[in-house]
Order: structure tokens, then sequence, then C-alpha cells
């Protein structure tokens, strides 16, 4: 007896036999299965007609494998039925299912026509004729029993009927037999669990992979990958095309463009539809398994994952540059990192073989995306960045950090690339230079090298005095500006310190506790009227006096549009009063300014140059005033020094490096872009005097002016690091006036 499928005690059989029981010519019985879960999809063919087994009925189907109805009673199971010949007995794998509702049950099938409501018989041109698709999907990291088999027409549209496959979820295989339909394509896709062995778990897929089987030949093998994902989805555009190519040239030009879209040599590797794992020895299994990884990489990401990927290669290319340089970047982090190791010991977790060598592929993606070179001994102490702009890496040149200050050195030993360290990329290609000669980090620009010629080396040299004499002979003022222009010159990658004398006092107002005069709000108010081309707030700091804190709260109130009111509250009700009428005002916050002092800065108060209080008064009354002794000291050294006949004041440069490097430090990693401090006339001469290389003569001893009322020293850095000082007057003079 030939069987169809095994007869359990568990199932009901039912047999067919052939003519008469006592006839000597008739076949032997033949025991068909009964329609249970195990038999699921299976079809049986009695006297020329098919029947397909659905949800526990046997149901007959048409010529073109969709069902019409229920032809088999049940009462027929377990009993011998009598079939023409043996060869009319046939089983597969599976079959096309459609609703019972949409098919009706009059129609007739045979292998050779339809028959149509006029009686005549017509031929049915099947594009796709007893075919049997199969594939795997698994290749060792996807686990699924979800597999869909659909009819799609020559738009690639499903049309609602689909074919029931049979799943090996432990193999990762799958298979769909007698597939018969008048459409030219067939959709297989599949849903499940996938190891992620960039990051050490199992994920649940997001969507959907799929592809697209056609062609000619009764067994078609459609293996499912994320190779073959990509593939699909470049060749619905090819297929969708007026003039279309057939499905075999469609087919070839996709597998190129998926190898030629990740920077692969075509030459050593196989057509996509035929990798099927990411082990083995074939560098196809490593180009697979590469771009596994790199899709699973970003799986997350909005612009990169693998759909998005999929979507955008539809039209014939890749060309979402940001998504490529975002994969490129991770995988060459991963490299720079020696993370690929972590991803090796996940993948040989799994247990599937020989793992390839992935990395080639990874690295030729990223070195073409990127334009960084292979790490070799030739190229052995190089130093690079990314020259692509959609970069994190990006940068025009080895000086350009508008996007990052990272690059990378060739170790030539390793012959691996490695971020590197400031030295490295800061002197790259410095050469020799002379004995002492101090050049600025080409990527760090705060950071200084002088050369020592017995060493042949260049050394770091962060002493505060070398770091702003160099910057101060680099900045070469020569004369104040106005603050207005310095302001709106700011760069959108820089902060600023505005460092002031504060405004007009009167004469005799000389003690911490007192305040502006009424002109010296006025002044305030007028200068913070200037500078209204940004919209940030500035941050107020002040010394301990009042009048140097009224002073930049002026300027914060003369930044808005409407400050008349609580200006008048200023000077009216004065003191801590008059602070909180403005901070509480809704006129003096119009632009979003706090007038409120934030810092209160003891090194701005008038004795910063001063050693000792008693000291400069000797000084003071030794030059003939307080106007004097600070010229002298200043513009001479005088009463400063070990030498000197009154050792009164600090070294002019090292005490002036060491305030800037004070403030720049205090506000260099703060949010805000624009700093406000008032300070004093004795601090802001020699300061000015410094900046200047002493330039700006306030030399009262020497035919000098003295400075004059929110005239200072604007302190600008951008994000290397990189400095420059500008000499401003917020009036129209720099120079003193008179009271």
């Amino acid at each position: 007896m030939l069987r169809h499928g095994l007869c359990v005690a568990a199932s009901l059989c039912f047999l067919v036999s052939c003519g008469d029981d006592d006839s000597s010519s008739a076949k032997p019985d033949y025991e068909v299965r009964s329609c249970d879960a195990t038999s699921e999809g299976s079809v049986e063919v009695q006297d020329s007609v098919s029947y397909v087994c659905h949800d526990g009925v046997w149901l007959r189907q048409d010529g073109q494998g969709g069902v019409v109805g229920d032809s088999l009673h049940k009462d027929s199971i377990g009993k011998t039925i009598p079939v023409t010949h043996e060869d009319s007995v046939k089983v597969v794998d599976s079959s096309r299912v459609d609703s019972l509702s949409s098919v009706a049950d009059t129609t007739k099938s045979s292998e050779s026509g339809v028959e149509d409501s006029s009686g005549n018989s017509s031929e049915v041109a099947y594009a796709l004729k007893d075919v049997k698709i199969m594939g795997l999907f698994g290749y060792g990291i996807l686990e699924s029993k979800n597999v869909s088999v659909s009819e799609l027409d020559s738009a690639l549209n499903t049309t609602g009927l689909s074919f029931l496959p049979t799943v090996d979820s432990r193999k990762g295989s799958y298979s769909v037999a007698n597939v018969t339909s008048e459409k030219p394509y067939v959709k297989v896709g599949v849903h499940g669990k996938i190891a992620d062995v960039v990051h050490g778990v199992t994920l649940s897929m997001k969507d959907t992979l799929s592809v697209i089987v056609g062609g000619s030949g009764k067994n078609l093998e459609a293996n499912i990958n994320v190779l073959t994902f990509l593939k699909s989805k470049y060749m619905e555009g090819q297929l969708k095309k007026k003039g279309s190519k057939t499905f075999a040239e469609a087919s070839k030009k996709a597998s190129d463009a998926v190898w030629d879209m990740f920077h692969f040599d075509k030459s050593e590797l196989v057509s996509v539809d035929s990798v099927t794992s990411i082990a083995g020895i074939d560098p196809s299994n490593a180009a697979l398994l590469a771009v596994t990884i790199m899709m699973q990489a970003v799986i997350n990401d909005s612009v990169a994952n693998l759909w998005k990927v999929a979507a955008d290669v539809a039209d014939g290319s890749w060309d979402d540059s940001l998504a490529r340089a975002k994969i490129a970047d991770w995988a060459f982090n991963e490299d720079v990192n020696d993370n690929f190791e972590t991803i090796l010991k996940n993948v040989e977790r799994l247990k599937l073989g020989i793992t390839p060598p992935f990395e080639q592929y990874i690295r030729a993606f990223y070195r073409a995306e990127l334009g960084i070179p292979a790490c070799t001994e030739e190229n052995g102490g190089e130093v690079v960045f990314s020259k692509n702009p959609y970069s994190v890496f990006y940068a025009a040149d080895m000086s350009d950090v508008s996007v990052t200050t990272e690059r990378f050195f060739c170790n030539e030993k390793t012959k691996a690339w490695r971020e590197a360290m400031d030295k490295e990329k800061d002197t790259y290609g410095f050469g020799v230079g002379t004995n002492g000669e101090i050049r600025q980090g080409l990527v760090n620009a705060g950071l200084l090298y002088s050369y020592n010629a017995s060493s042949d080396n260049w050394r770091v040299d962060s002493s505060e005095v070398t770091v702003n004499a160099f910057f101060v002979d680099k900045s070469n003022i020569t004369d104040f500006v106005d603050i207005k222009t310095v302001y709106e010159g700011i760069k959108a990658d820089e902060k600023v310190i505005f460092l002031l004398r504060h405004g007009q006092r009167d004469q005799n107002a000389t003690s911490k506790e007192d305040g502006l005069s009424k002109a010296g709000l006025d002044s305030s108010k007028a200068v913070g009227a200037k500078l209204m081309k940004f919209d940030e707030p500035m941050r107020l700091g002040a010394s301990e006096f009042y009048r140097a804190q009224q002073t930049v709260i002026g300027i914060a109130l003369g930044r808005d549009s409407v400050f008349a009111k609580c200006l008048d509250s200023v000077f009216a009700v004065g003191g801590d009063t008059a602070i909180a009428v403005c901070r509480d005002s809704a006129i003096a916050r119009s632009r979003g300014q706090d007038t409120l002092v934030v810092d209160t800065i003891p090194e701005l108060n008038d004795d910063w140059y001063m050693i000792d209080r008693q000291l400069v008064n000797q000084a003071e009354s030794d030059a003939g005033g307080g106007w004097e002794a600070t010229s002298l000291y200043t513009y001479t050294g005088a009463y400063s020094g070990e030498n000197a006949r009154i050792n009164a004041y600090y070294n002019l440069e090292e005490r002036s490096a060491e305030l800037i490097e004070l403030l720049y430090n205090k506000y260099k990693n703060q949010s805000d872009r624009f700093i406000m401090l008032s300070s004093h006339d004795k601090l802001m001469v020699p300061f000015v005097a410094y900046c200047s290389k002493l330039r700006i003569n306030m030399n009262i001893k020497n035919g000098g002016t003295w400075i004059n009322y929110f005239a200072g020293i604007a302190i600008i850095w951008d994000k290397s690091g990189n400095r420059r000082y500008v000499a401003f007057k917020g009036l129209k003079d720099a120079y003193f006036q008179g009271w």
C-alpha cells in the first residue's frame, strides 16, 4: 500500500481504492490522511479533482489553486473510495488558499482550461505553474515560524491570494509546492526574533524581511536575509520602470547593486541570492555577516536602520548621505576602539561554525565612505580625519574643529588606527623648528608648543605667561574700537567676556557701598542699548563694589527697548531695593535678560595688581598720587620686583596672565555666550596696557590719558581654545574726559 503521510493511532485515516475490490485488474487501496493540524495545507487528488486540507475540512480546488467549497463529505474519512489509477493520487506540501466567500462554488476547473458561463473552454496563461519555491531564512540568527507567501501582480501589488508554506523554524527553511498563478511574481516574507550580534541580545524584528520571487523553472530558490531584502527592494524599482528588464536581468543588476552600495569587490563574491549563512570560509559569508552587523548597529536609528535603507534603495541608488555616514561612523569608531572582538564573541556564542573575517568588509565600507585609508607600515605615523561632511569625524583640514577635534593616528606596529593624542595631531607636519620657537596647536589652538633643538622635539608649553603672551602678540591691539562693533562681530562658535571699567560715580563716592551717579546710570543704559543684535541674555558679574554691580545691571536694562521705568526705579530707590525692583520687573525682562548680578568676583576689585595696600600707599605718596603710581608701575616697572625700592605690585605679565586664565577657566565651560563683567580703573589700566603690549598709552606721567568709564578688554575664544583680545570703548571716548 502506497502511503502519503503517517497514519497514527491518534489520527483518522481514509482509504482510496481503484475500481471493484473483487476485480483482478483493480489497483491497491490508497490510505488517505485525515485533515488535521499535521496535514494542514496538503492536497489529495481523487478522480482528477484536487482537495486541500484547510481548518480540518477537505476543500475542493479550482483549476488555479483556489478553493470552491466543502466537496468531500466528512463521513468519507476512514472509508475506502475507488480511484482510477495510482498516479491520480498525489500529495503536495501546500496549496493556494483564498477566502471561501470570494470564489463561486459553480466554477469548474481542469488542467487544460476554465469553463466560462457560456460553456466555452479557454486556455489559461499561467506565469507560474506547479512551481516549487523554497529557501533559507535563518542563516544562523533568525528564528521564526511566521513565513508568508503572497501573490503579486505585475505592478508588485498583492492580490489577496496567498500560499501555505511548510516551515522548519529550527533549520530556518521553508518550502511551498505546486504554486500556480497567472500573476508573474510571488513575495515571501518572514517575521520573527533575531539574534543581535552587535549588542548581544535577542530582538523581535520591527518589520518583515521579504523577497520577490519570479522567473522561469519548476524550482525557484529564494533565500531571505539582509542582502536579499535590500536586493528585492532595489528590484521593485527596476521592475516597475517602463520597458523594464526581465526578472533575471533585474535580479543580476540588483545583486551587483547591493555589493556596490557597500563598496565590496564583486569579483570575489557570489550572487546575493546564493549567500545562505553568516558562517563559513567563503568571502560571501563574511560579506553577509558584515552587512548584517552594520544594519544591526543602527537598528533603532531613525535615518539609518535597515528599513529606511531598503526604502531608499528602491529608486535604484542609496543616496541618503547622512544614513551612510552614520553607519560608517559607527563602524570606524568600533574598529578604532577594538570592539570588533566583542562582536566576534557574540557570533561565536551562536555556535554556527567558522566565523568568517567580516572585519575586512566593514573596513572596506567605512574607508570608502569616510575617505580614510588603510593603516599600513607605509603610512605609519599619519594623522587623518574624515573627509565626509556628513560624518561626525569630519574636518575640512587639520585645524578645522567646526564638527570635532578628534583625529586618528596610524600605529605602524599594529597597523590599526587609534585616536590621536593632542601632541600628535597638534604638531602634525610641524617639522623642524628653531630653538625656543612657539607654535599654536593645529587642532587645540589653546595649546602652545615650543621647540627644543637639542632633542629635536616639540613639547607643550602650558605656562600662563607663555600662552597669553602668544595671544597678546597675535591680537596686535593698537587702539580702542566701539563695543557694538566687537559685540556684533562675535562668531557663532565664539564666546566673549567683556571686562570694563564701571560707570561714572560722584567724585567723592569711593566706598564699596557707593553707587553710580545719574549720568553713570544713563550711560550704562546707553551702552546696553548698543548690544541688541543677539537675543541671548548676558551673564552678569562684577567686583564687590556696588557701583560695579550697578554698571552691569544698567547695561542689562539698556538692552531692553522699554527700560525707562525700571531704570528710573533704580535711581530713585537705590541700593538693594533697586535690584529687587528690577529683578521683579516684567519690563526689565522683555528680552529674557536677567538683571541680577549672578557672579560677585573679588578678584575684580581695584587691588588685583597690589601685593600690599600699605606699600601701595607708600608708592602713591612717592609718585604723587594713585594714578601716577599705577602709571609708573604699568609702563616702567617701577614699584615691582625684588630690586624695586618699594615692591608694592606684582609682575605685570604674570599677574595679567593669571587674571585671564582665572576668567577664562571660570566661563569656558558655561553655556552663556556673552559675559559682562565690571571692574575698576586701577585694574583696567594695567590690564589694557598688558593686552596692547603698552601700545595704548594711559601713562599720565608720560603724555598719556587715563582710561574712561566703560572702556576695557574683550576676551574672545572659540571651541578649539583659540583666543583673541580686543580693546573696546563703550562711550564716544575711550580716555577720561574729567568729572
